[in-house]
């Protein structure tokens, strides 16, 4: 009998691991810039959100790795009627070293366009081919987001992450939302822009020195920490190489990378005395050039 029991827990256990859901997501709702009395319908918010995502696939695989760690924020900004207007950011992270539980950003954006109704227990769902004012832009940012961490364990994985990311930017264009365009705006940063540029073959070779940097580089950094050092070093002369010869006009991939990265790059290259590599990241994100020029003192 307690083989017979044994043998049931083991396949529960693996069901519960294959159905696994692909985050673990941590949501915090910020209501202080509006009334008190209009704060009633956002009261289950966070918990409605945190539910949603915690229990939601994005994939039709079975998730075979850890669940990516998200940071969700939500500010109301305004209300009017019955439409609320929002701030979100959201963070998404990797496991780059099992043993100390170290963390690299994958993921940073701060989304100031969101429209939508909401009330009390809202009951949040994902369809490929539904728009919805809410829950879309969550859906829309969380699969950018797993599309970059699977493209971080296998070069181009996260493909289809992206094609399901593009697809709800074209059906936000169709219900007219705020934010979403079918068309993006040559170097202006977009959702639909984002989309695009990750659903172009021109930054396939992008995406791989991603994959290398993660692989190659932190990774192995805490396996020998020189050669981890040498490797990120050189996936960012890559880059560069890549920015000088195969793009004309700003990048957003580009942006949305150092975006995440550069506090990051910042850390582990302090005191790093390769003038090439902070020359480097001074021509890939001129935006943060203090960051490194302070990171670069022995």
């Amino acid at each position: 009998m307690k083989v017979l029991f044994s043998v049931i827990a083991i396949l529960c256990s693996a069901s519960l691991f294959v159905h696994a859901q692909e985050f673990q997501a941590s949501v915090s709702v910020n209501t202080d810039l509006i009334p008190v009395e209009q704060r009633i319908d956002l009261g289950t918010m966070r918990q409605d959100v945190e539910t949603y995502v915690n229990n939601q696939r994005y994939t039709n695989m079975d998730w075979e790795g850890p669940k990516i760690p998200v940071d969700i924020g939500i500010t109301i900004t305004s209300k009017s009627g019955n439409r609320f207007s929002a701030f979100l950011t959201i963070s998404s992270y990797r496991i780059v070293d099992k043993k100390t539980n170290t963390r690299s950003v994958v993921y940073r954006t701060l989304d100031k366009e969101w429209s939508f109704e909401y009330q009390l227990n809202a009951n949040l769902t994902f369809q490929n081919l539904r728009f919805d004012p809410f829950s879309s832009l969550l859906d829309f940012h969380l699969l950018m987001a797993l599309g970059m961490d699977m493209d971080s364990y296998g070069e181009l994985d996260g493909q289809q992450m992206f094609s399901s990311a593009k697809q709800i930017c074209l059906l936000g264009a169709n219900n007219n939302a705020p934010g979403y365009q079918r068309v993006p705006e040559p170097g202006v940063y977009s959702r639909i822009a984002l989309a695009t540029e990750y659903n172009d073959l021109r930054f396939d070779d992008f995406r791989k020195i991603v994959f290398s940097y993660y692989v190659d580089g932190l990774e192995e950094y805490y396996k020998d920490k020189q050669k981890g050092l040498d490797n990120m070093a050189y996936a960012i002369q890559q880059i560069a190489t890549f920015k000088e010869k195969r793009l004309s006009a700003r990048s957003i991939v580009l942006q949305a990378f150092f975006d995440a990265k550069f506090q990051e790059l910042a850390g582990y290259f302090k005191g790093y005395p390769d003038a090439k590599l902070w020359q480097n990241l001074r021509y890939l994100d001129p935006s943060n050039g203090s960051v490194y020029d302070e990171a670069k003192k022995p």
